[in-house]
């Protein structure tokens, strides 16, 4: 049998002595009670193996970031359980199942048991990942940022909980630009269900308001934070306007582009003029750190029109 290439970290903890995969995986699943957090989540199955069975197994091959399921029909994994791969190929195909959900409940429970931190934060970050399949649906037209073109493929808008000890993965969407999008090949079996729900919204909403709608889940199952992170790409009104709803402080690397910020002097200034005539040459010593900085107070007016007063 072709041996498997895992990662350096999953690599290195299964060579540690004395530990054992099975048991390791049983011990983490029942300190965060997944049981319970599956039944409460709707994962449930008419027949066969139990619902709580085969989600324990694709956790384990997410894990150990094996390409295929098909290892689980090796007879070496038969000690796991009796599913084979088509066991879960059906459960990943089922459209009512919950995932997103799951995954906030299980980031909620993570973060309870680190406790109380003195750094969090929401970070957001977007990926593409490019796609060749011309007959392979919810893929558009993406501008790559690390190759400086736009290529075909899947964007992909991923959303975490940042701490001084750890990350946690709280949400993520796909999202299908207008530009050369193709289509289904096949319908819902349910437009009503969950699968269908968010293939629409990725169709409809625009990124800044999956942010929003993320950070609003987040906040209701009592994930809080003090500071929201993101790149030039999410420095944005909107976005802007989102933090200050929900008493979030943004850090957020900003646009050089045509958007105006007030000085106190009320004279208003791009990003590119700020540096120019606030900056440059300005550069001020961090105490025992081999870093400068330069802090300027600004006023930026968050209404869609110009004419309004600033915030």
């Amino acid at each position: 049998m072709k041996s498997l290439s895992l990662p350096s970290l999953t690599s290195n903890f299964l060579q540690r002595s004395g530990i054992q995969i099975d048991n390791s995986f049983s011990t983490s699943w029942k300190q965060l009670g997944f049981v319970s957090m599956l039944t409460s989540c709707g994962f449930s199955k008419r027949s066969g193996i139990e619902a709580t069975e085969v989600v324990y197994l694709l956790m384990l091959w997410v894990w150990l970031k094996v390409d295929t399921i098909s290892m689980f029909a090796k007879e070496s994994l038969l000690s796991f359980s009796s599913a084979k791969k088509d066991v879960l190929y059906d459960l990943l195909n089922r459209e009512d199942l919950n995932w997103r959900k799951l995954q906030l409940y299980t980031a909620k429970k993570l973060i309870k048991q680190e406790g109380k931190s003195k750094v969090r934060a929401f970070v957001v970050d977007d990926s593409v990942k490019q796609r060749r399949g011309k007959k392979m649906p919810g893929v558009s037209s993406h501008f790559d940022h690390l190759t400086g073109r736009c290529v075909m493929g899947q964007q992909v808008l991923s959303f975490g909980y940042a701490s001084d000890s750890q990350f946690v993965p709280l949400d993520n969407e796909l999202f299908i630009s207008q530009t050369k999008a193709q289509p289904l090949t096949r319908k819902f079996k349910d437009e009503r269900s969950i699968v269908a729900k968010r293939y629409k919204q990725s169709v409809a909403q625009t990124k800044p308001a999956m942010v929003a709608g993320m950070v609003k889940c987040a906040l209701g199952v009592g994930i809080e934070t003090d500071y929201f992170l993101a790149d030039s790409w999410f420095a944005t009104k909107p976005i802007i306007s989102m933090t200050l709803e929900h008493d979030l402080t943004a850090i957020l690397r900003m646009k050089k582009n045509k958007m105006k910020y007030r000085l106190a002097d009320k004279s208003e200034c791009s990003a590119a003029e700020l540096f120019k005539t606030q900056v440059k040459g300005r550069w001020q010593k961090l105490a025992g750190l081999p870093y400068q900085t330069k802090s300027i107070v600004v006023e930026l007016n968050l209404a869609e029109t110009a004419k309004l007063e600033p915030n």
